[in-house]
């Protein structure tokens, strides 16, 4: 599955997207927790949203290796 990472978190990690490997489908909340075990909880808070395939997912959306997984942080204005 490819994920990708938005304004300061890409920055952050330094790496706009990566490959991540499922074992099976499982939940944005799964794969966050995994996000976190590779990357440290630091660069994901909860406040960091998350998308698949274009739209706005909580932790309980299911999540497989054919769709596209976006992290960012939540925008404010100004």
């Amino acid at each position: 599955m490819k994920v990708y990472y938005f304004a300061s978190l890409k920055e952050a990690l330094k790496i706009p997207s990566e490959e991540i490997i499922l074992s099976a489908d499982m939940t944005v909340e799964q794969l966050r927790k995994k996000l976190v075990d590779k990357h440290g909880k630091c660069h994901f808070p909860g406040n960091i949203l998350c998308a698949v395939n274009q739209e706005i997912a909580n932790d309980e959306v299911v999540v497989s290796d054919s769709d596209e997984v976006a992290f960012y942080p939540p925008v404010t204005g100004g």
